[in-house]
């Protein structure tokens, strides 16, 4: 009686609408089981998942060839430009000397040089103000390795007084003017810097 009653529903309804009722059930329940059984399996497979890509950096091959050794710096390849941080200096405030030395060729060279090879020289008109001609004292010789289109720079203080014969640094102090400054590197002079003492 029971399994009739399951293949053929009995009730005041149609049999065609208790077979719906059980249709709907049947497949909440279905959907059901198959939202446990995802969720247990840890997702679909075809959703978005983080990228497991590398970037290997590949090892460089050591080089066969030689190591070239750059040349001294040939005299028509070196550019001397002398400078100053200012153009003009009011009483009291010390002008602050440059001089540059760059390398204008297309290779790589070597620059040998030293205190005593570079001479810096203060003139106003005809007047040699200042100068450390033959003053440096001996000291090792550097080099420096200049890249195509490098340099190198050297920088001092002159303390506004003029020199004596003998290298003595005079106590007469440089009157107000126009002054310029040049420096000769390893025989090389530079370009002029032009500067003014107002005081």
């Amino acid at each position: 009686m029971e399994s009739r009653t399951l293949l053929h529903p009995v009730g005041p309804l149609p049999e065609r609408v208790y077979w719906t009722r059980r249709a709907g059930v049947l497949a909440i329940i279905a959907v059901l089981i198959i939202a446990v059984a995802v969720s247990c399996s840890g997702g679909s497979s075809s959703g978005p998942r983080a990228s497991t890509t590398s970037t290997t950096t590949p090892t460089s091959t050591p080089s066969t060839r030689p190591t070239v050794t750059a040349a001294a710096c040939p005299r028509k390849q070196l550019e001397v430009t002398a400078s100053t941080d200012a153009t003009t200096y009011a009483a009291g405030v010390l002008p602050r000397l440059q001089v540059s030395i760059r390398n204008t060729g297309s290779v790589a060279c070597v620059l040998t040089e030293s205190p005593r090879t570079r001479s810096w020289t203060i003139v106003s008109g005809a007047d040699q103000v200042w100068t450390t001609v033959g003053c440096q004292a001996a000291a090792t010789a550097r080099n420096t390795t200049l890249k195509a289109g490098a340099a190198v720079r050297h920088a001092m203080v002159w303390n506004r007084h003029r020199s004596d014969k003998g290298c003595t640094v005079s106590t007469t102090s440089a009157a107000p003017g126009t002054y310029q400054l040049t420096v000769s590197v390893n025989g090389i002079t530079s370009t002029t810097a032009v500067f003014h003492l107002t005081g």
